[in-house]
């Protein structure tokens, strides 16, 4: 029996960066999100013979010896790629201490065979997004950071087409909304207001994981009858203990 073909979507906008007639940009169509309890559901769906909380719990101890041989110096390699421990910042002079307020650790990521194969096989299809916006990226301006991490009272810049906040639907705005459960949570203060580049301060935030979504009635040419709205893929943390990830990196 053939395996089913993997379909993978790329959203095509228009390129903001040229001004040649035709010329679109492709960004993948995030289609979910995949924790540790959903790939033991899947596991379990596919052999039955294992209980899915001891599959979750083999991935949760898993993510912690990685964690923890990352921080030791470690490289790790599994079956999605391999990961590096490395350090940003300059340093002044050869016995220049680590200054944390300076200097960043992070992790970057390789490919592995497994998956360089899976994309290889998945079948590629495009189309014409069906928002005109879209968040490329997601910055915290305290910290420089655009791993997903964010602080409370700090300011966010967030990057990308089309996103000024305009017209006068009151759905229209920038919101975060925890991905627990929750009412979204509205940004006040948008410092910056441009089609590329908005800037909002951040209010008092629980710890715990949110979804960013900006909401607008802005176009090039004139302002939509209907607002459009765009989520950020990438989940953003508030607290110190993890962050989420960019699409294509860690």
């Amino acid at each position: 029996m053939a395996e089913d073909t993997t379909i993978l979507y790329v959203d095509l906008y228009d390129n903001p960066l040229t001004e040649r007639k035709g010329d679109y940009t492709g960004k993948v169509a995030i289609t979910g999100t995949l924790r540790n309890a959903d790939i033991a559901s899947r596991i379990v769906k596919k052999r039955s013979e294992y209980r899915q909380e001891t599959i979750e719990n083999i991935l949760k101890l898993a993510d912690q010896e990685k964690a923890t041989g990352l921080s030791e110096g470690k490289t790790v390699v599994d079956g999605v790629g391999q990961y590096l421990p490395t350090v940003s910042g300059a340093f002044e002079g050869e016995k220049a201490p680590f200054n944390p307020e300076i200097h960043h650790l992070s992790v970057s990521f390789t490919m592995g065979k497994e998956l360089r194969e899976q994309l290889a096989a998945a079948r590629v299809e495009t189309r014409t997004a069906s928002s005109g916006i879209v968040i490329n990226s997601v910055r915290d301006a305290l910290t420089g950071e655009t791993d997903g991490a964010i602080a409370s009272g700090s300011n966010l810049v967030i990057s990308g087409v089309n996103i000024k906040i305009a017209g006068d639907d009151p759905s229209n705005g920038v919101f975060l909304t925890p991905t627990a459960g929750g009412e979204p949570i509205a940004m006040r203060a948008i410092t910056h207001n441009n089609p590329s580049e908005l800037t909002v301060l951040l209010p008092t935030l629980e710890e715990g994981e949110y979804t960013l979504s900006v909401t607008t009635q802005f176009s090039q040419s004139h302002t939509l009858k209907e607002p459009r709205t765009y989520v950020y893929p990438v989940t953003l943390t508030v607290g110190t203990d993890e962050g989420g990830g960019t699409p294509g990196g860690v």
